[in-house]
């Protein structure tokens, strides 16, 4: 998808287009997040919803996030993606929506006046490709879904929109909507992550006493309780720890000590990166997901930031998803340019060289340098592509101005140091 983004918040000039994987890098408060928020929100439901000219609603959405800042005169926001094109601007909500995209068929579904609507339900499952009727039907509906309504879908034949009950139809909205989120699933990992262990022993009392926790922390503890309830147990090979969630107590069993401990008691690194990780996994599991991580290098050492986005990479490939992360570590852009590296001179080798090259870096976690873009987020407000076409990098080289600091530092003690 393209976002455009003029004056709004901390980013004054921005033209995004993302790919498979998408790396936002800069310093703090540069608007990093405030775009991933926003790529986020254009592919959520409920703003691909929107009526036209509902800017409360966007407003709303943005609220959720907690970037709902000013618009100005001159602010304005574009999407464009497989579904719709869309401009905000102040008090401006226009969303136009593809001609035979699946978005158009469920918006139809919710205008009052039906008498011109068949909907042919076979069509549109057939155009998702992704998921059975029957999965669909048994998760909103069950054993108390309209029987009727159900074979119908099943068999996959023509449903007659106008002839419809409300109960029906509403059933068949329902229905809609699973299979669109089936393969329209965003997913926001926040930085705040690590709170949740706080949030999960004193919740009533956080209620009770009227904190405000903000909604995508509100929404992201939803999907970690809804990862812990399928997942239960899983291992973090690249950690060499094992985490075992109950309703009782959530352990972690650390292979290297061989020692169980409670999750509430570890690092503040296995507490950032147990619900980013589980949250993770159980939304590759959906067919298709939109994830957006800020900041998975919380909290860990270099060679595990190393390990994790290689390990993350690996599992992603597999799958229809993409991913956009938000990070301050150049370390994050290396291990892409790596695994770009890493392609491009498989691609290139005969057997024995291939050989090579994968007890290096596994065949599964290669990635083209087409599928990765890179942007840089400048204290000016001005974010810029740095993908490098003529080295096939993402430009982290250019980046790692700390490196470059200590490295002259170095270089002059030694000097002086030769004089003495």
């Amino acid at each position: 998808m393209r976002i455009v983004i003029h004056n709004f918040g901390p980013i004054k000039e921005a033209d995004i287009e993302t790919k498979r994987y998408t790396v936002f890098i800069g310093q703090t408060s540069t608007g990093k997040s405030v775009a991933a928020k926003l790529i986020s929100i254009a592919n959520d439901l409920d703003f691909l919803m929107l009526k036209e000219g509902d800017f409360n609603g966007f407003v709303m959405l943005l609220a959720r996030y907690c970037i709902d800042f000013a618009f100005h005169a001159d602010t304005k926001i574009q999407f464009f993606n497989e579904h719709a094109s869309c401009i905000i601007q102040k008090g401006i909500v226009h969303i136009d929506v593809k001609a035979k995209s699946p978005l158009q068929t469920f918006r139809l579904m919710e205008i009052e006046n039906t008498e011109a609507y068949n909907n042919n339900f076979r069509d549109i499952f057939d155009d998702f490709q992704y998921k059975s009727v029957d999965d669909i039907v048994a998760k909103i509906g069950g054993r108390s879904f309209d029987t009727e309504l159900a074979q119908t879908l099943k068999r996959r034949e023509t449903i007659d929109f106008t002839k419809l009950s409300d109960y029906q139809r509403k059933l068949l909205y329902l229905t809609y909507r699973e299979a669109f989120l089936a393969v329209n699933n965003p997913v926001y990992i926040p930085a705040e992550r690590i709170l949740i262990s706080i949030f999960t022993h004193s919740i009533f009392s956080l209620l009770q006493s009227g904190t405000a926790i903000p909604e995508s922390i509100k929404r992201f503890g939803s999907l970690y309780e809804n990862a812990k309830s399928k997942i239960k147990q899983f291992d973090i090979d690249f950690m060499n720890i094992s985490v075992n969630f109950s309703k009782e107590q959530d352990t972690i069993h650390i292979g290297e000590d061989n020692v169980d401990i409670v999750f509430s008691q570890a690092s503040s690194g296995m507490q950032s990166i147990i619900p980013m990780w589980s949250v993770f996994c159980n939304a590759l599991n959906e067919l298709r997901s939109h994830i957006v991580i800020e900041e998975p290098e919380l909290n860990l050492f270099p060679s595990l930031q190393v390990a994790l986005i290689t390990r993350m990479v690996e599992l992603l490939n597999s799958t229809k998803s993409s991913l956009v992360v938000t990070t301050h570590s150049p370390y994050i852009l290396s291990v892409f340019d790596n695994l770009i590296y890493a392609k491009d001179v498989y691609d290139r080798a005969d057997n024995a060289h291939k050989e090579k090259v994968a007890a290096l870096v596994k065949t599964d976690s290669m990635i083209a340098y087409e599928d990765v873009a890179a942007y840089s987020f400048n204290d000016n407000g001005i974010i810029t592509y740095i993908n490098d076409e003529e080295t096939r990098s993402t430009g982290a080289y250019a980046l790692d101005a700390a490196s470059t600091e200590t490295a002259n530092v170095f270089n002059e003690l030694l000097a002086i140091d030769n004089e003495l």
